[in-house]
């Protein structure tokens, strides 16, 4: 008969079971969608991808900073000579043009400015978005995207393994348990090195690897209870 902390642990094993098979079907879900879309950009051709249209606007600053986002529009003077500068998530402001990640540029003109302040003219042509570069961008992003959703679904798999094996085990200290902990402590290292996650995985996986080796312990010590016995 089953004490309680084995009942316990059998239910805490069947929720997270559940879980994990449930987190392992979402990745299988997205991973098929992710595929659908990336074949889709693929075979897409460039020259069937027309963009036009143009942008003129005229920006005034007239103190020293502004931020935005996190980014810094800097308005530096020196003898009533003014300079726009700043970068965000890949994109540059300098004082004549503004960059968009290497695929797109606007023009930047000073048309006046004194001592507390600069204007600026902005203008652009959409025409000059670079669409192939653009596909390589998303193609290089959609194969790493792929990449996390196939670590994923390997560890939430795998995590499914031991959890239905806790869900129905008379006792936890058993050989099989101890292979799958040990199994899945080294997926979740394996996941944080893959999907570049923090550290606090990277402990959590040396956690279930050390819970690996209680639970050989345990297992050698029921052995030698049992056969005493």
């Amino acid at each position: 008969m089953k004490n309680s902390n084995t009942k316990k642990v059998n239910g805490i094993g069947k929720a997270c079971s559940i879980i994990s098979m449930i987190c392992f079907v979402v990745c299988v879900i997205a991973f098929v969608l992710a595929s659908i879309g990336f074949v889709g950009v693929l075979l897409v051709p460039m020259d069937k991808i027309h963009i036009s249209g143009n942008t003129d606007a005229s920006l005034t600053l007239a103190i020293d900073d502004i931020n935005i986002g996190g980014s810094t529009l800097r308005l530096t003077g020196d003898q009533n000579i003014f300079r726009l500068e700043g970068e965000e998530d890949g994109i540059s402001i300098s004082d004549d043009e503004i960059n968009f990640n290497g695929l797109w540029s606007l023009d930047v003109e000073k048309v006046d400015s004194d001592d507390t302040s600069s204007t600026f003219r902005i203008s652009g042509n959409f025409e000059d978005f670079d669409k192939a570069a653009a596909k390589r961008r998303i193609v290089i992003e959609a194969i790493g995207a792929l990449i996390d959703i196939i670590a994923a679904a390997v560890t939430f798999f795998f995590a499914h393994r031991l959890f239905k094996e806790l869900a129905k085990c008379e006792t936890p200290f058993t050989e099989d348990i101890t292979k799958k902990t040990k199994v899945f402590g080294w997926i979740l290292i394996g996941y944080c090195v893959i999907c570049g996650a923090d550290l606090s995985f990277i402990v959590l996986g040396l956690a279930v690897l050390m819970l690996a080796y209680v639970f050989a312990h345990g297992a050698q010590l029921q052995k030698e209870s049992d056969e005493t016995i």
